[in-house]
């Protein structure tokens, strides 16, 4: 009797729930963007994009959930989550720690634009506590060897929120507020001048995303001092 062979896409679930493997200068960068996966028309949220690979559709952020966001390419990723009520109440949380992190600093609105675009090319807000591309971690994949601060100072949200705005934080490194003239750049221009990635144009993507996040969720969210 011949055996029937399981999906490629769910052998790939299965395998990204055994091994969070180690896939530059204030994070790491996936792999550029490559052919979007199969996917029922409409389809959008966490839900779907698990689903989608075979995966529980629980609808909450697993090992093997968070593997496959991160590997995920652009194009399949933006169908997905095309609005911010497609993502999951975890990834809401960390998104309103962020807006309270500029909210408690008083910070402008399109400085909390600019947290949450690269936050959101970064790591879908998954607080990453595992490395999947060399030592980045947390919702900004800041890297503990490029003086972002101890693995626990990153994947603590607010900690790491103030890292990258630039505030008083564990971190030496320039965040927002030391990039001279920001206000007056592009909004992809400024995550990249503090994320420095090897892909650069990947931010500007999420600007509309962004914006009604915060739009949606800034209301509700606490100011975090």
């Amino acid at each position: 009797m011949r055996m029937k062979r399981l999906p490629h896409r769910l052998l790939t679930a299965v395998a990204a729930g055994f091994l969070l493997t180690a896939v530059t200068p204030a994070h790491a960068d996936p792999a550029p963007p490559g052919s979007p996966a199969p996917q029922s028309s409409g389809a959008h949220g966490l839900r779907a994009f698990q689903q989608s690979y075979g995966l529980p559709p629980t609808g909450r952020v697993d090992t093997a959930t968070a593997q496959l966001l991160r590997s995920a390419p652009d194009s399949e990723l933006r169908v997905f989550f095309a609005a911010p009520a497609d993502l999951g109440p975890e990834q809401l949380g960390h998104a309103r720690s962020v807006i309270g992190v500029g909210k408690g600093a008083e910070l402008s609105a399109e400085a909390q634009v600019i947290a949450l675009m690269t936050a959101m090319q970064e790591s879908k807000f998954v607080n990453y506590t595992s490395p999947v591309d060399h030592d980045s971690l947390g919702v900004f994949q800041q890297r503990p060897s490029m003086g972002w601060g101890t693995p626990a100072q990153i994947t603590h949200v607010p900690t790491a929120a103030k890292s990258f705005y630039g505030l008083p934080s564990p971190s030496a490194n320039p965040g927002l507020l030391q990039i001279d003239g920001w206000e007056s750049m592009e909004p992809g221009d400024v995550c990249q001048a503090v994320q420095r990635s090897a892909y650069p144009d990947r931010y500007a993507q999420w600007e509309d995303f962004a914006r009604d996040l915060l739009e949606q969720e800034g209301p509700d969210a606490d100011p975090i001092p």
